[in-house]
């Protein structure tokens, strides 16, 4: 009996090991099937209405609808890089979202190169001349602040060393606050900042990481040729995610203010630093309850407990890590990495049965892990 039960481990193995991701091409970009995300990250698939999906694993989920580009993934609200493309029964998200999100979310450990977190750089944002977002209870640039205050007194108690662009009502240009960051090894960088609304209004909580090269800025659908240029950020896109992951999961569960997602952008002050870094908005201004919460102490206090417990989680996440391997079979079929050429000249292809065979490559060194 127990020679047939280890034969058939060596079967089962075997059968991951030769597994493959189906990497087919749209709109000239790399996308595979939630179905094989499912397999990879050995989860399964319900899907509710047609319209929805559903993949869980243990102590993970990811759902959304089979098109556009929200998806929520362990609770947490996320913007996709791209829409993911509904083809029948199939959904398709694309590589990138695969790589730059799910797996450093599901597996933190995994991340390359992931340093232990000593150092804290808290940016408040704002501040002189600049007030930022105003809002019928107070302004921007004093909220961030008392937050930073706060934040930074939490931090040094739990023993990280903490340095912060501003201290005081001064005015600190941008350019300035991300090279004060860079000057910082084992550490990582927190903005913070209030949100506002053209129309007055608004709700919600929303971190920024920096948006991968080749992906689109915020809310933006359409590729510019700056969406391709090379930044200091991008080298730690996978711990940039994992930090906002951390950060603003506990906003939400601790702030029950709405979800508005982790998103992309190009902020200078995550584009240009060399360490992990992310901006948060702690609510707007001129909304409702948003700014009746944020002119309250115990709101900006919680917020600060919030910050620190994030930044906690994510030194635990990518702590004690093993020997890195591949995350992802989709890691050697990426969006572009160079400049597109922006000639009006047919632009070359890349040869998919190359693509699939270094898939099929890197599976082997990352199954069963």
């Amino acid at each position: 009996m127990r020679t047939v039960l280890t034969i058939a481990l060596l079967f089962a193995c075997a059968a991951v090991a030769q597994a493959q991701w189906n990497i087919v091409e749209r709109d000239k970009r790399k996308y595979v099937s939630l179905e094989d995300v499912a397999n990879f990250y050995k989860m399964r698939r319900t899907v509710f209405d047609g319209k929805t999906f559903r993949l869980v694993g243990t102590g993970s989920s990811i759902q959304g609808g089979r098109a556009g580009r929200d998806v929520t993934i362990n609770g947490v609200k996320y913007v996709l890089c791209f829409p993911m493309i509904n083809e029948g029964h199939t959904t398709l998200i694309s590589a990138m979202d695969v790589v730059k999100i799910i797996e450093p979310i599901l597996r933190p450990q995994k991340i390359k190169n992931a340093t232990a977190v000593k150092t804290v750089v808290l940016d408040a944002g704002h501040g002189g001349h600049d007030s930022g977002a105003r809002g019928p209870l107070g302004v921007e640039k004093e909220a961030a602040l008392d937050v930073v205050l706060r934040t930074k007194r939490l931090l040094e108690a739990a023993g990280y060393t903490v340095r912060c662009t501003r201290t005081s009502d001064v005015f600190v240009p941008l350019e300035d606050r991300a090279a004060y960051a860079c000057r910082f090894a084992n550490a990582v960088f927190v903005s913070v900042h209030f949100n506002k609304s053209n129309t007055g209004g608004g709700t919600g909580l929303e971190t920024y990481c920096l948006a991968p090269r080749g992906v689109p800025s915020m809310d933006e659908e359409n590729l510019r040729y700056s969406d391709f240029v090379q930044y200091k950020g991008h080298a730690r896109d996978a711990e940039n995610v994992a930090l906002a992951t951390t950060v603003h999961a506990a906003l939400v569960r601790n702030l029950n203010l709405p979800d508005r997602g982790i998103k992309r952008a190009r902020f200078v002050v995550i584009k240009n630093i060399s360490i992990p870094g992310i901006l948060v908005e702690g609510g707007f201004m001129s909304g409702t309850p948003d700014h009746q919460l944020i002119a309250t102490a115990s709101y900006r206090q919680k917020m600060a407990e919030s910050i620190v417990e994030g930044i906690n989680r994510y030194r635990e996440a990518v702590a004690g890590q093993l020997q890195y391997q591949r995350p992802s079979v989709v890691v050697s079929a990426t969006a572009p990495t160079s400049v597109p050429n922006l000639k009006v000249t047919p632009r070359s292809r890349t040869d998919n049965a190359a693509s699939v065979a270094q898939a099929q490559e890197a599976l082997k060194s990352s199954a069963g892990n």
